[in-house]
């Protein structure tokens, strides 16, 4: 057999030939896998989803924790107890908001999207029918 006979493009020796494919044949009949595209937090939101739901949670955590923080700072300076409540609440509503803001523009986007992730088209539920 000919080196012009073999799908993969190789040395006899098995290494690859310069500009050929890392991955074999298989990645230039399919191309880079979807999956691999790392997506932003706000696009996790958007998709919904456990990742969505995940991704809202942490922000409200991380929300919380940090303002928490900063009203824990404020107690020690002010001589107060109750500014790290204030904090963690302020910190949740702006979690919330954040997550809202990845809503709404989401839907300035794409407003025919109807909240399906354009990344996983295989969803179930009263929504997933084919509308006519």
């Amino acid at each position: 057999m000919s080196t012009d006979d073999r799908d993969d493009a190789a040395r006899p020796d098995g290494t690859p030939l310069p500009g050929a494919p890392e991955d074999g044949p298989e990645a230039r009949r399919n191309g880079p896998p979807e999956a691999s595209r790392l997506r932003t937090a706000g696009e996790l939101v958007e998709g919904g989803g456990l990742s969505g739901g995940l991704t809202t949670l942490l922000y409200v955590v991380i929300g919380m924790g940090f303002w928490s923080l900063v009203g824990w700072g404020a107690d020690r300076v002010l001589g107060t107890r109750w500014i790290v409540v204030l904090g963690a609440c302020i910190g949740a509503a702006s979690g919330i908001y954040v997550v809202y803001l990845h809503m709404q523009e989401g839907l300035r986007r794409n407003p025919s999207s109807d909240g399906a992730d354009p990344h996983n088209t295989h969803q179930s539920g009263p929504d997933s029918a084919p509308r006519p």
